[in-house]
């Protein structure tokens, strides 16, 4: 794949047995059988574990010398990305025992092929020497592997850091060349060895201190991490002695810890669109495969030479040369030791539709799955890859990489022969089937586009101060309401908005989990979210499988004092739907086996609750400012959890779900009189409940001014949740609150989240408000959550911003004018869908206020003074009054909180009990 391959192709096609340029006519191949190629060599491991490979050919008077370590980009921890070619760079500069550069001795030997490379997997370094030189090789090799950390200095380290970095800016030049970064980011997940380019970030390389770096070649650079290979002119004989000579003092180390096979896993074809200065479009798309060492992953090197090596392959021909779509087309398998990857890029000609050629690609790989290649293609290309070993086993250079490179790839040096038997022996259907195994699934493809012409234009704009607002004239005009009471008492509400042929429909009942005291925890939540998992006439899958062919999604749910069922349809199927919500609302069975499920996964909730303290937070704050007592400051336990049962479910459906305790709410295309007579049909016999009176709603008996802490530890950050009771909703007061509320804490611009967010930066948000509620009291609560180093920082932060609102800094003019266009002129937006319609018709309901409430909310926020907004401020925050409930590491976080003095502290578990 164009910009992707970067660790050049598999170790079979990479090394000596190559694939020839162009395929072999099958008339052409010889009859006769080649000779059996086989590669002689011993291996021997010192005692501080190098390992090493000798290859005896005394023909050439020369000796190619690698050293190859197990260490790559691969093996790099966040923030190091870049160390392992960085290192590269370094074992080439002078060491405590050598004042030159690497080069200058091997030059004056006359040795040749003096290089070294970096991959994900690997770092290389290798020389061809004259025989007479081995001890020179040896010398040099041993003493960067065991010196160069101790040789690094400061000024080394920042040479060859500028040396990387602008090889990194060279790179960046040619057009595209950003593509292979985005593909490792966007095709491995986080955490794959992969995941990072091998020269790294601009960022690690700046950051790579003289510490860092001598650590890295501590963990990396030990004998037992490396291989040696010595190939030609040498005997074993005299190879263990001058190995066992220059290595005896290079220290051992440790082996790198790997990963041995992750294959990413696409569910989706995942399409990456990306512009630069190119002529052409390109597509490339890559499919992962196993690593290395697998079979499949050598059989798709035949798949890519059949598929897209040339012509007289498919891909090649139709878009090449037949329809004459595209300039190149290739396919290649890059082979790496955690996986590989396949890859198929196309370089389209001037306005080719991108869009064909992409059709054309999946009809002839279908074609492929179906019939696979020709035989004699494959014996052509099995012939010719031996014939390239052959004739690689002339060069002492080639062998002795060969050996290597099986060796620390596959721990066999002659993986190379088990590669030729699996090539040998693979026909025409297996070819098939690997290629349908590995490619018939989701792919990665980047999509590389010519940027889009531009020109610059002449401007008159005057950038010295931004145009005024123009005149607002937005507004909300509800839509016709109409009413209807059927004859058991179901109240029906319709609002007519015939724009599409569309209905939202939605039966709220007066009834939620404060009546779960009568049953049992969790009732409500139950007896409503359970209702599409059976009824009398369908099953749940027969019931989703219904429900899918209308186009209807029906969903149930639980408040404290409202529950509710909604459901949407096409007005033209609007009495199929009604029938299908009316089964379900009236006849859910609740089947055992759909409650078992809920059952069983109660103890794993409860455990993932304990597990995580952060997750308390809210339940925590709730009975802290409720009281255990009270319904809204209760937390149900593990074992009250458990009580839910089928008859108790049953019985709460069948006493508070009724049409005496419901309203029919109908949005969209429909009218009153056509909402009614599907209400009667569906729901005329449905007879009445008596339902359990909705408790009052008592006063809080929390714990007003202290503070509680749950231990989280190892938390890096923690939750602070701060607040008080407010008074009972007042309608009269609501667009006042509502802007009172927008200064302190409602939205970014709010005083609390520019102080920790913006001008601090311990927060990500903090935000603060009072929660409406129909009856009762409510509660203010300022939340987010701060570094963990910062919290009792921020405590007193938020402290101080809420006791300055109501004393010495109050709201401003410009605040409250700020806040005041911002939500005005933001209303009639929110107001384009059915839903949002629904939305503030329940509410009205729920509050007991006109359904058009809602057209005169711009003109009552516009009226709202300065001083009515301070002086309810003053009224409603109680900053003296605050109950904290703060989670977090308490071990980094509670000698800095009671060192406030902000109340009394006491510490709790995640269930609200006191432990100390």
């Amino acid at each position: 794949m164009k910009n992707f391959n970067k660790t050049v192709v598999s170790a079979l096609f990479s090394g000596m047995l190559l694939l020839p340029s162009a395929i072999v006519p099958a008339s052409e191949i010889p009859q006769h059988a080649l000779a059996k190629i086989n590669i002689d060599y011993q291996t021997f491991t010192l005692p501080n574990g190098l390992t090493t490979i000798v290859h005896t050919d005394h023909s050439v008077p020369n000796i190619y010398v690698g050293v190859w370590y197990k260490v790559g980009s691969k093996n790099e921890p966040e923030g190091k990305t870049g160390f392992a070619h960085l290192f590269e760079h370094l074992m080439f500069q002078q060491t405590i025992h050598r004042d030159v550069e690497y080069f200058l001795p091997f030059d004056k030997a006359g040795a040749v092929g003096m290089n070294g490379t970096t991959d994900q997997d690997r770092t290389n370094y290798y020389q061809t020497v004259p025989s007479n030189a081995i001890d020179l090789a040896l010398w040099m090799e041993s003493d960067r592997m065991g010196y160069l950390g101790p040789s690094i200095t400061q000024d080394l380290l920042d040479e060859q850091r500028a040396v990387v970095k602008n090889e990194k800016r060279q790179g960046q030049l040619s057009p595209g060349a950003g593509i292979y970064e985005r593909f490792l980011k966007n095709f491995y997940p986080k955490g794959h060895p992969y995941d990072h380019t091998t020269i790294g970030s601009m960022e690690d390389l700046e950051n790579a201190s003289l510490d860092d770096v001598k650590q890295w070649f501590n963990d990396a650079y030990g004998a037992t991490n490396a291989v040696l290979v010595l190939s030609g002119d040498i005997d074993v004989e005299s190879a263990k002695a001058k190995v066992s000579h220059y290595f005896s003092d290079v220290p051992a180390g440790k082996p790198m810890d790997k990963i041995d096979q992750w294959i990413p896993s696409l569910d989706h074809i995942q399409r990456d669109v990306i512009y630069d200065k190119v002529a052409n479009i390109s597509l490339s798309r890559v499919w992962p495969l196993p690593n290395s060492s697998a079979k499949d992953t050598t059989l798709m090197e035949l798949v890519s030479r059949t598929l897209a090596g040339g012509k007289n392959t498919p891909l090649y021909d139709v878009l090449v040369d037949e329809k004459q779509l595209a300039v190149a087309v290739s396919a290649n398998v890059s082979a790496n030791d955690v996986n590989s990857i396949f890859s198929l890029d196309v370089t389209l000609k001037p306005n080719a539709d991108p869009e064909q050629v992409e059709q054309i690609i999946d009809q002839t790989l279908q074609t492929f799955f179906k019939k696979g290649p020709e035989e004699d293609q494959l014996a052509a290309i099995n012939l010719g890859g031996e014939i390239s070993l052959l004739r690689s086993m002339e060069s002492n250079e080639a062998i002795g990489s060969q050996l290597i490179q099986g060796m620390v790839h596959h721990n066999d040096p002659l993986f190379v022969n088990q590669q030729r038997k699996w090539i040998s022996g693979a026909d025409s259907d297996e070819v098939r089937k690997v290629a349908k195994r590995w490619l018939d699934k989701p792919y990665y493809e980047a999509r590389l586009l010519p940027e889009p012409s531009t020109s610059a234009m002449t401007a008159s704009v005057d950038r010295s101060k931004m145009p005024a607002v123009g005149e607002f004239n937005g507004k909300i005009t509800m839509p016709p309401i109409h009413q209807a009471v059927l004859a058991n008492g179901m109240k029906v509400v319709v609002a007519e908005r015939h724009n599409l042929p569309l209905v939202d429909i939605s039966m709220q009942f007066d009834t939620g989990s404060l009546v779960d005291q009568f049953y049992a925890p969790g009732t409500a939540a139950q007896a409503f979210g359970m209702l599409t998992t059976g009824t009398q006439e369908y099953d749940m899958g027969e019931l989703a499988k219904k429900a899918d062919s209308l186009g209807v999604g029906i969903v149930g749910g639980a408040g404290n004092q409202g529950s509710g069922v909604s459901w949407n349809s096409l007005s033209s199927t609007l009495d199929d739907a009604f029938a299908l919500a009316a089964e379900v609302i009236r006849h859910p069975t609740y089947p055992q086996a759909e409650l078992n499920k809920v059952i069983d996964n109660i103890d794993s909730s409860y455990d993932s609750y304990e597990l995580e303290p952060m997750r308390s937070a809210a339940e925590v704050y709730n009975k802290a400012i409720w009281g255990a007592e009270h319904p809204f400051g209760q937390i149900v336990s593990r074992e009250q959890a458990k009580q839910i049962n089928r008859d108790t479910i049953k019985k709460f459906h069948d006493n508070e779900i009724g049409p005496n305790n419901a309203t029919l709410y109908l949005v969209g295309d429909v009218t009153l009189a056509e909402a009614t007579k599907l209400a009667n049909k569906y729901f005329g016999d449905w007879d009445k409940v008596k339902p359990t009176p909705l408790p009052a709603i008592t006063a809080a008996q929390g714990q007003v001014g202290k503070i509680i802490l749950v231990d989280a530890p190892g938390a890096v950050q923690s939750s602070i949740s701060v607040g008080h009771t407010v008074a009972a909703f007042d309608k009269d007061q609501a667009a006042t609150q509502m802007l009172m509320d927008a200064a302190l804490g409602q939205g970014f611009n709010s005083r609390l989240n520019m102080n920790l967010r913006e001008d601090k930066g311990w927060a990500y948000g903090f935000g603060a408000s009072i929660k409406n509620e129909p009856e009762g009291e409510r509660v203010f609560t300022a939340s987010g959550t701060v570094q963990t180093d910062k919290t009792a920082a921020a405590m007193s932060e938020i402290k101080r911003e809420i006791s300055e609102y109501i004393s010495t800094k109050p709201q401003t003019e410009a605040e409250l004018e700020r806040d005041k266009s911002a939500t005005v002129f933001s209303i009639p937006q929110g107001f384009t869908n059915n839903g949002a319609f629904m939305k503030t018709m329940i509410n009205a309901d729920l509050y007991h206020l006109p359904y058009q409430r809602i057209e005169g909310a711009a003109a009552r926020l516009t009226e709202v003074t300065l001083a009515q907004s301070r002086e309810l401020a003053k009224a409603s925050y109680k900053p003296d009054a605050l109950t904290w409930v703060i989670v977090g590491d308490l071990s980094k976080i509670e000698t800095d909180i009671r060192a406030l003095k902000l109340g009394p502290v006491e510490v709790w578990d995640v269930y609200g009990n006191k432990l100390r």
